[in-house]
């Protein structure tokens, strides 16, 4: 039996950190413990669409052309989808054009819309608008539109994607609900193909790194990157691309080679591992991004067995569900360790770029 990761490159909008219920309790923090809406602090998450801060348009001199209104790619595709979301905006003129941001105010107030906050020092004002009137702005010079979309908080971390703020869990970064980093503090095991331990998005919270792969095609360190992707969005700290709990401690486990191949017994091993040593270094969660080549049944697989003895041991183990899904019908989720009940199995979402939970889809290739 082998276990295989996804290729480096794919993206995934949700599929690391889901949120789980489990009898009624929101496991919102599996690390802390703390409860409120959002993730379970250890994921699976594709990447979420970059949100760019509002750019200044660069004025033209008097007597030039006027230049062609700019609408922000994210805002031009909601405008162009099924759906009609409310979403908030910051519309600024070119300078040298007086009648542009009249024109706009103009244009909203026939549908009863008017601007939420002026922003005279951008010459510009924020508005909550339906995405289908973003269009209505193209014929409008001189405009840049771009998403009043949340980029940063005040305790230190900041994110230029959507997806911590739509989930909830940017609110842990900082504030009476932030969890303390240091040496004590939780750590999330990524049972994967390594974690490059020295980047800086990790501030040496990496604890441990055990190689416990047997393939011969298995690099010191992480060869493949899908573990430190992992890491990242679990844990991670760069500026603009903070993860789930960047106050979390990070122990890697790295069962994978190079290809994104591991063997089922490593896994195990994995597993056997992280639960021997998870006293040591205060282990809560236990990551798996990964899922067997082979279907099975819960009750007889052994990659099964071994995550529910983590789960059972107080290690919150999280699983993908895995990038086989159909889109029209349910695909199940046939592999281990996604397919035990007892772990929490997390899957993809499209939060179709903005921070409203109303137009979030199921991927359609999640499982």
């Amino acid at each position: 039996m082998r276990m295989t990761s996804a290729k480096r490159g794919e993206q995934r909008s949700s599929a690391l950190w889901g949120t789980g219920n489990r009898g009624g309790e929101t496991r919102s923090n599996a690390l802390w413990g703390k409860g409120g809406r959002g993730l379970v602090t250890a994921l699976v998450a594709m990447l979420a669409i970059s949100v760019p801060l509002a750019a200044s348009s660069s004025g033209k001199g008097k007597g030039s052309e006027p230049q062609d209104t700019y609408i922000s790619p994210v805002l031009k595709k909601l405008s162009d989808g099924k759906n009609n979301p409310k979403i908030a905006v910051i519309i600024t003129a070119d300078p040298t054009l007086d009648t542009s941001l009249g024109a706009v105010k103009s244009l909203l107030a026939r549908s009863g819309l008017g601007p939420n906050k002026n922003l005279g020092l951008v010459n510009g004002f924020s508005v909550t608008m339906p995405a289908k009137k973003i269009d209505d702005l193209k014929d409008i010079p001189g405009l840049t539109v771009t998403p009043d979309a949340a980029v940063h908080t005040s305790g230190g971390f900041t994110s230029n994607q959507l997806w911590p703020y739509e989930s909830g869990i940017a609110t842990n970064w900082s504030g009476p609900t932030a969890p303390t980093a240091g040496a004590n503090a939780p750590a999330i095991a990524v049972i994967d193909s390594g974690i490059q331990a020295d980047r800086s998005d990790f501030g040496g919270r990496v604890l441990a790194s055990v190689n416990l792969s047997t393939l011969p095609n298995n690099s010191p360190s992480d060869g493949r990157g899908h573990g430190t992707f992992v890491a990242g969005i679990a844990a991670g700290g760069a500026a603009g691309y903070a993860g789930a709990t960047p106050q979390a401690n990070l122990v890697s486990v790295d069962v994978m080679d190079d290809e994104g191949v591991a063997r089922t017994s490593d896994v195990i091993a994995g597993c056997q591992w992280v639960l021997a040593n998870k006293a040591k270094y205060n282990i809560r969660v236990a990551n798996l991004s990964l899922h067997s080549a082979t279907p099975s049944s819960f009750t007889k697989d052994p990659l099964d067995k071994a995550v529910e003895k983590l789960w059972f041991s107080n290690v919150t183990v999280v699983a993908a569900a895995g990038n086989y899904g159909t889109g029209d019908t349910p695909s199940g989720v046939k592999y281990a360790p996604g397919n035990d009940p007892f772990v929490i199995t997390v899957g993809a979402a499209d939060i179709n770029g903005t921070k409203t939970l109303e137009d979030d889809t199921v991927a359609p290739w999640s499982a």
